[in-house]
């Protein structure tokens, strides 16, 4: 590099989820310096089997195309020969991600171009409709307050009694819930039976929940919530033959995933094409790994998961609106 090349320290991420993706093998802290000639990356490198070691890979400036940032993470293109590698990684300003953005080129591939305007324009429609998310974050709040309530009244003291407190909190109690304390198909979806639980469904909610209200509206996801849920608990007493007891958002989760593919099915839904691709592809994928996790791990409620799925489905079927803004850009 020349001495008129800039350098910024970077994090690179391997196989980290919700992390920028990293064709080259670093991880780790690392270097970019960008010149007005190449940009060098530079850091540890993994290796199958045997210890990392330190690269730098050296990219000229016309090789790199499809520069994106938001927020913390970058991700660009470099083209070696007739295809494309990806290399992301997170900076630690908003000033440093600015600065790289204006030294790295702006070429973009046509497919890139379709796409980053595609996703513009989702953006911009789910902006004007719904800015914000506050039904999840309420559900969110609501479910925490419920297992501290529960935490302090020493709901998790003897994992022994556990069970029995669950049921006296309002747990799916296929017992008493088929024999008219039906309001347990609702109740048992905002308890948790331990902190490990209620942290996976909580961080599954975010990650899900946000868009997915921005897509219905507020009112129309508390709706497909509530609805998505009590399939689930309706889904787990039957097949526990009214004898199991459970609790969890996750039913609720899962139908949440299911009224996305739901919304995503409509052809007049407003979502561009490529966006439908993409989420398409997150949703399939977050479904089939966390339904084979449950037939893995012991005292997962999978009846729920897959009931609140179908549920949640054709619920979505229902309550899906249309994104489209009557004026704006098509």
């Amino acid at each position: 590099m020349t001495s008129m090349a800039e350098r910024f320290t970077v994090r690179f991420y391997m196989n980290t989820p919700n992390r920028p993706k990293n064709d080259f093998g670093f991880f780790d802290d690392g270097v970019l310096e960008v010149g007005p000639d190449a940009v060098t990356l530079s850091g540890k490198v993994h290796r199958s089997f045997r210890f990392a070691r330190q690269h730098a890979e050296r990219i000229e400036q016309q090789n790199v195309w499809n520069a994106w940032s938001d927020r913390d993470e970058i991700i660009f293109d470099c083209r070696d020969g007739n295809k494309l590698r990806t290399v992301g990684f997170t900076v630690s300003s908003p000033n440093d991600s600015r600065r790289i953005m204006e030294l790295l080129p702006m070429q973009q591939t046509k497919d890139y171009a379709v796409r980053q305007t595609e996703r513009e324009v989702f953006y911009d429609r789910i902006q004007h409709w719904s800015p914000g998310s506050p039904v999840m974050w309420t559900i969110l709040a609501v479910n925490v307050a419920i297992f501290g309530l529960m935490w302090l009244a020493g709901v998790y003291k003897n994992p022994s009694t556990t069970a029995l407190a669950l049921v006296k909190w309002g747990s799916n109690f296929g017992l008493l819930t088929a024999h008219g304390q039906w309001w347990r198909l609702v109740s048992s979806m905002f308890l948790h039976g331990g902190a490990l639980h209620i942290l996976f469904n909580m961080v599954a909610l975010v990650q899900i929940g946000g868009l997915v209200e921005r897509l219905f509206g507020s009112s129309r996801f508390i709706a497909l919530y509530l609805l998505a849920g009590v399939c689930g608990s309706f889904a787990s007493l039957w097949w526990t033959h009214g004898v199991g007891n459970s609790v969890g958002a996750s039913g609720a989760i899962f139908g949440l995933m299911g009224g996305l593919l739901a919304f995503l099915r409509n052809p007049h839904s407003g979502v561009p094409a490529t966006v439908v691709k993409d989420l398409r592809g997150s949703a399939t994928g977050f479904i089939l790994f966390n339904i084979f996790a449950g037939f893995v791990y012991p005292h997962t409620d999978n009846a729920a998961h897959i009931g609140g799925l179908v549920g949640g489905y054709l619920a979505g079927l229902l309550l899906a609106r249309s994104l489209h803004v009557p004026g704006a850009r098509a």
